[in-house]
């Protein structure tokens, strides 16, 4: 039995099954379950895994699963676990060096309702730190090599657009952006930045934001659309 880790899906662990005749996946609280048949090689896992993806991500479709010890989060920044120690009377949260870890009591009933809207809002706030951080520099940075004027970057928690640009060019962007790959996230700023001197999404938008990017903007515009994570799943509202 071994661990994987995977940007969308999260953690994931490998049970190997003399028995088993196929893959079978099941979800075992925060995290995906895969047996398989004995034989099976662990670098076969991410084609496996690309074959199976769209089903997996059903697995976690429901927003009742719980963040638990077992549950990792990956984010753009930061990769996001739970720790239970009797050192805590409240639950605290520590971000360093890329690693969020939430801290929670030893009595903290993580099956709880009310103990999962506290754990979802901490991780919350973290991608709201670090795409204030993160978002504000790059949008910056690419606004200065493309000689584009931005007046200001704003950060909120719209789960119905990625990010907008105002006539005034400020630009705002979702904290959830930064569940996102670097490629997504870079697409998306420049999108916005394209906006501020297209506002509309006319062929003359998108020959412009295709001047921008190194890929086809339009492909990159598709794969977003229905975007989905474990994680997404897990803290949206």
């Amino acid at each position: 039995m071994y661990e994987y880790n995977d940007k969308e899906l999260g953690k994931i662990i490998v049970k190997p099954n003399t028995r088993a005749k196929r893959i079978i996946a099941r979800r075992k609280g925060g995290y995906i379950q895969l047996t398989v048949p004995f034989g099976f090689t662990p670098k076969r896992l991410p084609v496996v895994l690309d074959d199976m993806r769209h089903r997996l991500t059903k697995l976690f479709t429901a927003r009742d699963q719980l963040i638990t010890e077992d549950s990792v989060l990956e984010t753009f920044s930061f990769t996001a676990r739970l720790s239970r120690t009797h050192l805590v009377e409240n639950v605290k949260m520590r971000l360093k060096d890329g690693n969020l870890t939430i801290f929670v009591p030893g009595n903290f009933d993580l099956e709880n309702s009310t103990s999962q809207h506290i754990v979802k809002e901490m991780i919350r706030q973290a991608l709201r730190h670090e795409a204030k951080r993160i978002l504000t520099e790059k949008t910056r940075k690419f606004a200065q090599e493309l000689q584009l004027q931005v007046n200001d970057v704003k950060i909120n928690k719209s789960v119905s657009c990625w990010g907008s640009c105002s006539r005034r060019k400020t630009i705002n962007f979702s904290y959830y952006t930064m569940l996102l790959s670097e490629k997504q996230i870079d697409y998306v700023i420049l999108h916005e930045l394209a906006h501020t001197i297209e506002l509309n999404h006319s062929e003359k938008f998108w020959e412009l934001l295709d001047s921008f990017c190194d890929e086809d903007a339009k492909a990159i515009s598709r794969s977003l659309k229905n975007y989905q994570s474990t994680a997404y799943q897990l803290l949206r509202p």
